[in-house]
């Protein structure tokens, strides 16, 4: 820096020295520790509920740190800007606030300062590590815990059955309830699962502490007066569904997952709401009240390609509900039953089983066996959608 000064008829011109730049020391202490040392949350919330957070790459002391993450190989002492841990932070959702934008870009800044400073010592460099840095999860609890694995799991098991919430829960068909009950009623959100998702969370439908006594759980299974009377039986396919999303979310936010081995297994098959009703008629009266499942299959083929239960109607013989399209995984039919809930005409054979003896409902972690099968009704139908216009079949005996 220059400055000029006039003495008299003279100007004399005064050199000043330039402020130093800062050590790694000093940028490791004012910019990182403080990260280390917050009880804030840091960017990484923005994609993971839990499993990994920044500070976990921060040790107390710069040598320490610098060199657990050299060993991890998460800092390019040849290329620091290309350091692992600073892609790591660079990352970002799709959808982004400013107030975690501006986070973010913190973090960066700090991080990559002080490893362009740091990979410049040679004692820094040849520092052995002495301790561990990072998550102590593995990588596989990470990414389940991650933002979009939670949605994809909350599409699989609630989204996809929602459509037996919408007459009373969804805006565009529940003028009367909301006349009746206010806005609350309507928890579905218009083609926006992770909205949807967003209000069961912020509104505590979820029960983080006990998922069983989840409002998602206990309101349409009637444990909680409802006003739209049994809707589910505890125990049956939708039910376990919510509850395996529930328990999973409870699971991640809680921090429980440790091992891998912990972690749920993903079902290989996917479902999806449809408005095609099915009707079994003759059902014996003494099953009143009794769960019964419908597993739908096309003629001599052994996948099963629609399903549905429900509770059995016993005064007048009957059972009736709408029936959920299924497909593997990843297949193409899968994104097909998504986007377009239908079936094609044809020739089809319904297997019909009964939990007898309510098994399901005691221990909704069971499953249906053998001793529930009670025969199978082949029949033949073009699938037309809508309650008034169900395919019906008689019980078998």
């Amino acid at each position: 820096m220059r400055a000029v000064l006039i003495l008299g008829s003279y100007l004399l011109l005064v050199i000043q020295p330039v402020a130093s730049a800062q050590t790694s020391e000093e940028i490791f202490e004012k910019r990182l520790l403080p990260i280390f040392q917050s009880p804030k949350p840091s960017s990484c919330t923005e994609c993971h509920l839990s499993g990994v957070e920044l500070k976990q790459y921060i040790l107390p002391t710069q040598e320490a740190t610098f060199a657990a993450l050299l060993k991890m190989k998460m800092i390019d002492t040849e290329h620091p800007e290309k350091s692992k841990i600073l892609e790591f932070i660079a990352r970002a959702p799709d959808s982004e606030s400013l107030v975690s934008k501006k986070m973010r870009q913190q973090e960066l800044d700090a991080f990559k300062s002080w490893i362009l400073a740091a990979s410049k010592d040679p004692e820094l460099r040849n520092t052995k590590a002495t301790a561990k840095a990072g998550p102590t999860v593995p990588d596989e609890v990470i990414r389940h815990a991650r933002k979009d694995r939670v949605l994809q799991s909350f599409v699989d098991n609630v989204w996809s059955e929602v459509g037996r919430c919408a007459a009373c829960h969804s805006p565009d068909r529940n003028q009367k309830q909301v006349k009746e009950h206010g806005d609350s009623v309507s928890w579905i959100m218009l083609d926006a699962p992770q909205a949807t998702m967003n209000y069961l969370i912020e509104n505590e439908i979820l029960n983080t502490d006990n998922p069983e006594k989840s409002y998602l759980l206990l309101k349409p299974t009637n444990q909680i007066e409802h006003g739209g009377g049994v809707k589910l039986k505890v125990g049956d396919r939708t039910y376990k569904q919510f509850l395996k999303f529930a328990t999973d979310y409870a699971h991640i936010v809680n921090d429980d997952y440790k091992t891998a081995e912990m972690l749920p297994e993903q079902s290989n098959e996917v479902s999806q709401v449809s408005e095609i009703w099915f009707k079994v008629t003759g059902v014996p009266e003494k099953y009143h009240q009794k769960l019964l499942k419908v597993d739908i299959y096309r003629a001599g083929n052994d996948r099963r390609v629609a399903t549905a239960d429900r509770q059995i109607f016993g005064p007048k013989q009957l059972w009736q509900n709408h029936l959920s399209l299924t497909a593997p995984r990843d297949s193409k039919r899968a994104q097909e039953i998504r986007r377009i809930a239908k079936l094609p005409p044809g020739e089809y054979v319904a297997r019909i089983s009964i939990d007898k003896t309510d098994r399901l409902e005691r221990n909704p972690d069971a499953d249906w066996t053998e001793d529930d099968y009670i025969g199978q009704v082949p029949f033949r139908t073009d699938w037309p959608p809508g309650y008034g216009r169900m395919t019906v079949i008689e019980y078998p005996h």
